[in-house]
């Protein structure tokens, strides 16, 4: 493998940066601190999947599903009644991406 992080690492960590700026985004049209918590923790926590990745991918991938399902839950609903591309659509879009990445982080684990 060498020193380099892994296609699903480095997906993770964008991951979690667009999370994070998403929060901050909506803290600083809306003033909404939940937008800024919510955004906040999934960064963190996307941000412990991707450290988690390398030593333990099945639990890594299983909690970035769960995370990645939650965002798209919420995100895709906050997208079909507002429409708006961003953060809604694209974190709506980037997280079933995700969806589909950890499930096959998950399933690869498991057969390994």
């Amino acid at each position: 493998m060498g020193g380099g992080m892994s296609m699903s690492q480095k997906l993770t960590l964008g991951y979690a940066a667009l999370v994070g700026v998403g929060g901050i985004m909506g803290y600083i049209k809306k003033g909404s601190q939940k937008s800024l918590a919510a955004g906040g923790l999934s960064a963190l926590l996307l941000y412990y999947v991707h450290t988690q990745l390398p030593i333990r991918p099945a639990f890594a991938s299983a909690l970035g599903l769960g995370l990645s399902a939650a965002l798209l839950a919420v995100m895709g609903s906050r997208f079909r009644k507002s429409g708006k591309i961003f953060p809604a659509g694209v974190v709506s879009l980037v997280s079933f991406v995700m969806v589909g990445g950890y499930l096959h982080g998950i399933l690869r684990g498991l057969h390994a």
